[in-house]
């Protein structure tokens, strides 16, 4: 199992009055430490007032607030991209309906060459109909902003892929013989892991992807979703062997007994490692988690919770 290391773009780290240079300050201790990938996350505003339930814990309750900066994630990727070597550089998830999928092709093809060929493209629906609203999209671009996301990432694809013009005709954006490089510098394109929940989030890490990022998922429920991966798989002549199954989370260091909404892996060192030995178990091979002890959400802290899991919880995962 892989361990990346979600950077806090929301919000960051106001305490050190470093703004987005903070994450990238966090993303080298993480690449110092031996983590094997680093993450940003994507919203572009946040409404004062939201009509729109947060779909991925029991209360709908979104743990951010409009007064928060948010990093644009694209950005950030780039950036650091030239201030890592080794880790992988993940977006979960970038929502793919918010952006012209011409633009997101050269923005992450850039951000990759800057790389060396470690961009990974972790691609979600969305959520937030009023942030929707907020970006001038229609009714309809939320409604079937399933359909869109498919539609763009084959374009996006098609951006990546073409050998001369690209082109693409579909039904939510269409074009025909341009130029659309640079190339990314990963071949044939940096992997695209599908996020979300359910069986078309499922169906669309296999027919588009090469991994599924579940978000917020119990071990036993990502079991379930595993095995529906292989029976996909099988369907459609696909090694299951080649996707890689991730899972947003949290990994917060607390006493035992202690309780964090929407956080499975909460607790002493050998409650985590029988939590990540349970998602091994269901098939997990890549989790994206903020790393942090209860309470404390400061730079220094997340640095110290960093330091003892690379130091008392990785080795052992990497047996897993």
């Amino acid at each position: 199992m892989k361990i990346g290391v979600l950077l806090s773009n929301f919000g960051g780290f106001p305490e050190t009055g470093r703004g987005a240079n903070a994450c990238i300050d966090l993303a080298r201790h993480a690449e110092r430490l031996g983590f094997d990938s680093v993450w940003v996350t994507d919203h572009i505003v946040l409404p004062l007032e939201r009509e729109t339930p947060y779909p991925h814990n029991e209360s709908g309750v979104f743990p951010y607030t409009w007064e928060q900066e948010i990093f644009e994630p694209i950005t950030l990727m780039a950036a650091l991209a030239v201030a890592t070597e080794r880790v992988e550089i993940g977006v979960s998830v970038l929502v793919i309906p918010y952006r012209h999928p011409l633009l997101t092709a050269k923005m992450l093809a850039t951000a990759d060459q800057l790389s060396g060929g470690r961009i990974v493209l972790g691609a979600g629906v969305g959520w937030l109909r009023d942030e929707f609203d907020a970006l001038g999209l229609d009714g309809e671009h939320f409604e079937k902003r399933g359909s869109v996301t498919v539609d763009y990432l084959r374009a996006i694809k098609e951006a990546w892929t073409a050998e001369a013009g690209a082109s693409y005709a579909g039904r939510f954006t269409t074009f025909r013989d341009i130029g659309a490089r640079p190339r990314p510098t990963r071949q044939p394109h940096p992997p695209i892991w599908i996020g979300g929940q359910g069986e078309r989030a499922l169906r669309r890490s296999v027919e588009l992807g090469q991994g599924y990022l579940a978000i917020s998922s119990s071990p036993s429920l990502l079991e379930s979703d595993t095995q529906r991966l292989r029976v996909l798989c099988e369907e459609r002549g696909r090694n299951f062997a080649d996707l890689a199954i991730g899972h947003i989370d949290g990994l917060i260091l607390a006493p035992d007994d202690t309780q964090v909404e929407g956080a499975m892996l909460v607790g002493g060192q050998q409650k985590i490692l029988d939590g990540l030995g349970a998602y091994a178990q269901a098939g997990l091979t890549h989790l994206v988690t903020g790393i942090s002890r209860a309470g404390d959400h400061s730079f220094e802290g997340v640095v110290d919770a960093l330091e003892e899991v690379a130091a008392e919880i990785m080795p052992a995962v990497r047996a897993l």
